[in-house]
């Protein structure tokens, strides 16, 4: 994968990940989960390019104030997910052709509603442990969030307070390892997010999506993703855990009755973190989605 930066229509910089060899090939485009990045995943996108003989272009971009982009990202002035999209969609309109849009939790919500506002650029969707609720439970959320009720939301406190700074990436492997969300991670993958979510400063090394804004990520859920999804007519997959899951039974139930051409695949032994405990299965799945369909 060669780093490349996208600069927008309005001169700001993002980074990405491409392989890119194969004009005219398919397009895989992927979205990282909050407070990663695009090398996070860099295990999932080799074996990828490995499985499918490099006949599948591969792009994952780095995110408004995440990894290596350089744009404007302050967390006070965060109110929803709109800006991620409105960022994914000048992204993809600028690779040729069609795309196969990914992600993970966050990321998946992102390329959802991409599928849904580009369904002539978005050929197909395959969503990964996506953060959804049932159609109840997101409305409950939005007006809690419109209240402010949801400033104290567990997760954002958590990031908030999250460890930025280490004297090396090594030092924060070993901080990293079999504790918390990092748990089931191994020492490779959690090695690939630190190199790609982290900058040198004279101390060591910090994180480069800062606390306050993975937090403030976290709190901005727009939680308003079922009118998109509604629209989407194309056959989707969506690949979920059993433990820790951020898409919730009421919204299986929900997003698996819109229609026959919304498909998933529960992974029994699996967390949130899917794509790094069982990356040769997602793969499987991505191939006979993309074969099938």
């Amino acid at each position: 994968m060669e780093r490349k930066t996208y600069i927008t229509k309005t001169g700001e910089e993002f980074s990405y990940l491409a392989s890119d060899i194969k004009k005219g090939s398919r397009n895989f485009v992927f979205f990282h989960a909050t407070g990663f990045n695009a090398e996070t995943y860099k295990i999932l996108f080799n074996k990828i390019k490995i499985h499918f003989d490099n006949e599948i272009n591969i792009y994952a971009i780095d995110q408004r104030g995440h990894g290596m982009t350089n744009a404007k990202s302050e967390p006070d002035n965060l109110k929803s997910w709109d800006i991620f999209v409105d960022d994914g969609k000048e992204f993809i309109e600028s690779i040729e052709g069609e795309v196969i849009c990914s992600g993970h939790s966050m990321g998946s919500i992102i390329a959802a509603k991409l599928a849904s506002l580009n369904p002539s650029k978005v050929s197909h969707l395959f969503m990964i442990e996506p953060v959804l609720y049932g159609p109840l439970e997101s409305l409950k959320f939005r007006i809690k969030s419109f209240l402010r009720i949801n400033r104290e939301l567990m997760i954002a406190e958590g990031a908030a307070k999250r460890r930025s700074h280490f004297p090396s990436i090594d030092a924060a492997v070993s901080s990293y390892t079999g504790r918390g969300a990092f748990t089931t991670w191994s020492s490779e993958w959690i090695q690939n997010y630190l190199e790609g979510g982290t900058k040198n400063i004279e101390s060591g090394i910090e994180l480069s999506c800062t606390p306050a804004w993975e937090a403030a990520t976290f709190r901005s859920s727009s939680m308003d993703t079922w009118k998109y999804l509604k629209k989407i007519k194309m056959n989707v997959r969506v690949v979920y855990g059993s433990k820790g899951s951020t898409f919730s039974q009421q919204a299986r139930e929900s997003l698996f009755s819109l229609g026959e051409n919304w498909r998933g695949k529960y992974y029994d032994e699996a967390t949130h973190f899917l794509p790094m405990e069982f990356t040769d299965n997602v793969i499987d799945d991505l191939e006979s989605y993309l074969v099938n369909d």
